[in-house]
Order: C-alpha cells, then sequence, then structure tokens
C-alpha cells in the first residue's frame, strides 16, 4: 500500500489538510489594532464591553471531510476505479474548502475591523488540490497497466 507513489501522495494531501485543523489561516486587525486570529473554526473576540464569536463551522466540516475522503481513498489501495472516483470528488471538496475559507475571512473582516491578512497556510488546500491530481494520474497509470496485461493473457 505505502509503496505506491499514489499513495504517498495521498497522504501529503491528508496531512496539508490536517494542519489546517490546527493553525490559524488568517488574521484580521481590529479598530483597536489588535491581532485577531482566525482558523477553521472560527474566532472570538474580547472587547471591553462584550464578546463577539465568530463561526466558520462549515469550513471546520468541509477540511474533515476532506480528510476523511483522502484517508478512506488511501485505504481502498485495491480498488482504482474508486480511487480515482473518491480523489475527484475530493478535488471538489479541496476547491469548495478555498472559497469558503476566503468567504469566512472576508465576511469576518467586515464584522470586527478594517484589515485582513492571509497566513502561508492557505496555500495548503491548492497544494493537496496538486497531490491529489497527481495520484489521480498515477492510479489512472497502474489501472491501465493492470488493463494491458490482462489484455496479453
Amino acid at each position: 500500500m505505502i509503496q505506491r507513489i499514489q499513495t504517498v501522495f495521498l497522504l501529503l494531501a491528508l496531512i496539508c489538510m490536517g494542519l489546517l485543523l490546527f493553525f490559524p489561516y488568517g488574521n484580521i486587525m481590529t479598530v483597536n489594532n489588535e491581532i485577531v486570529e482566525f482558523s477553521v473554526f472560527g474566532t472570538e473576540y474580547q472587547t471591553e464591553q462584550q464578546a463577539k464569536n465568530y463561526s466558520a463551522l462549515p469550513v471546520a466540516i468541509i477540511v474533515l471531510l476532506t480528510c476523511a475522503v483522502s484517508f478512506i481513498t488511501i485505504l481502498l489501495y485495491k480498488k482504482r476505479m474508486i480511487q480515482i472516483r473518491l480523489s475527484f470528488f475530493n478535488l471538489v471538496i479541496q476547491l469548495g474548502s478555498i472559497i469558503l475559507m476566503y468567504y469566512f475571512i472576508y465576511s469576518a473582516n467586515k464584522l470586527f475591523g478594517e484589515d485582513f491578512s492571509i497566513n502561508v497556510l492557505l496555500i495548503f488546500p491548492l497544494i493537496a488540490m496538486i497531490l491529489t491530481f497527481l495520484a489521480i494520474r498515477n492510479i489512472a497509470k497502474d489501472e491501465a497497466l493492470v488493463r494491458s496485461l490482462d489484455r496479453l493473457r
């Protein structure tokens, strides 16, 4: 299982998306010149008068779904066509995660403050998309090889 290069690509994609669960991917500069970190679970900002919560639960769900699909795809190493289909589905989910992350940090910026900045971690879903695409190509090569060997028998 791990000796195949597509498994390594899928594992690296899983790690890239999993890192988003533990580290913030953006910062928002508030009106009071305080920095609020924004993660996939949202953020909480404490002012003198009140506490403001901003939940980004859809982003957390889609990142967890992407990690789960990558893990399941790794385990289905004997069923290459299902692996290809799940990987295409994972590509769509990863693209959706990028769009949702931008949307939630932009809307949180309207709620909290003046300016927002994005960390390097926001590029991880793009890297995961590239790794998933490379895994699809290698899975398809394996499938073509197996079909050509079946034809020779």
